[in-house]
């Protein structure tokens, strides 16, 4: 009989321990949820401004490389020779001097396709044809000038309020960093947008969004 009350009683214990700890693991994470709560109360929504938006619906956001041609030598450009919409690109050579890649520096702005040539690029013994490709491009400048560090991923942009686009995806900036920090203005550069007649940019942050309309 008394090996049968040790026996309960160590039973009982156990089950004593096992409540106490599944007690004492809720009470922890009922600690660390509440202190994760007043971290984010103390910590101030984010302020943003958006200074300047414009829209280019005529920019050159790529070109298609028909024939890649041969003899170009390298550090020439490629210039639009129509239009003013101030276009221009550099391009890389293979060693038979054809074309085989295109990096637009200037996106400019025109009411029809340009045509486009090779110019500084030598004497090339067959001419390289070259097409230009017409889309969109936003530029804009955007300030963080509340004091909270902002990720990257965490910012989305809109155009007309549609079709949110996370700005981490599109943006190229010329410090490597993935935070926008205090004080930090940052230069927008988002090509091929799709449609013409976008009327007003916006970037949101959790609960912050600000707009500016696209000139």
């Amino acid at each position: 009989m008394s090996g049968s009350v040790g026996v309960g009683g160590l039973i009982i214990g156990m089950s004593m321990l096992v409540v106490f700890s599944m007690a004492y693991q809720a009470i922890s994470l009922q600690i660390d949820s509440g202190l994760d709560r007043i971290d984010e109360a103390d910590e101030p929504a984010p302020t943003l401004s958006i200074d300047d938006a414009v829209i280019f619906t005529g920019a050159i956001v790529d070109v298609t490389i028909n024939n890649g041609g041969s003899g170009y030598s390298a550090g020439g450009t490629i210039q639009a020779t129509s239009g003013t919409g101030g276009f221009s690109a550099t391009y890389t050579v293979d060693s038979s001097g054809t074309i085989t890649s295109v990096v637009i520096t200037s996106h400019g702005n025109y009411s029809s396709v340009p045509a486009l040539t090779v110019s500084g690029g030598g004497t090339p013994t067959a001419v390289a044809s070259l097409t230009a490709v017409r889309g969109s491009v936003v530029y804009a400048n955007m300030t963080n000038i509340g004091s909270t560090t902002v990720d990257h991923d965490d910012m989305w942009l809109y155009l007309d309020g549609q079709d949110a686009t996370q700005f981490s995806s599109v943006y190229n900036g010329a410090i490597n960093s993935e935070l926008w920090f205090s004080g930090e203005t940052l230069s927008l550069r988002w090509f091929d947008t799709g449609l013409p007649g976008d009327e007003r940019l916006a970037l949101s942050v959790g609960s912050t969004i600000v707009g500016h309309a696209l000139g």
